[in-house]
């Protein structure tokens, strides 16, 4: 049973939006979600499941890069947080961040429509605009690739919360 109500969950979250870059994991351990690090199939970016003891938790894949990790931990609370009570016995996310069809977990119900809300979420805790804004007015700083170092994400997860076109750097052989 979960023992923090929806406005606590929501007044941590805001919490930790405050500091740039945002602690997911302590956000994470706040909420009574541990996170741990494992070896997953290469495919799967992360995972959510009931814990032994009530509440749940989440692995995340210790291959992936940093950024990768930090946007899947936040993508996985996102379902925690507004979709706790489709989670069933677990949702794998595959590294288009959508439930994952095969492994361990199957979950029928978690549909594009909730990895969506899911990835908002994400999105919307790692990195919150009123922070992207105040730095881009106090410091000047307006390219995404400076942001997303600050704020540990993907250039690409930047440039999506910016609504700037992501043009990925060709590669040199």
């Amino acid at each position: 049973m979960d023992k923090i109500s929806p406005s606590q969950k929501l007044t941590l979250v805001n919490h930790f939006r405050n500091n740039v870059p945002v602690d997911v994991e302590g956000l994470s351990f706040a909420l009574g979600v541990p996170v741990t690090y494992a070896d997953l199939a290469d495919n799967i970016s992360g995972m959510i499941e009931p814990h032994p003891r009530g509440g749940f938790q989440i692995f995340i894949n210790r291959k992936h890069p940093r950024t990768r990790q930090r946007f899947t931990i936040a993508h996985e609370l996102g379902h925690y947080i507004n979709h706790a009570n489709l989670i069933g016995s677990g949702i794998g996310d595959d590294r288009a961040y959508r439930s994952a069809d095969t492994g361990r977990y199957k979950n029928a119900v978690i549909g594009p429509k909730q990895e969506t809300e899911a990835n908002r979420f994400a999105a919307t805790v790692l990195m919150p605009l009123e922070a992207i804004h105040a730095i881009q007015h106090r410091e000047g700083i307006n390219d995404p690739s400076v942001l997303a170092k600050r704020f540990e994400v993907s250039e690409h997860a930047m440039h999506i919360r910016m609504g700037v076109p992501y043009e990925p750097h060709p590669l040199l052989f």
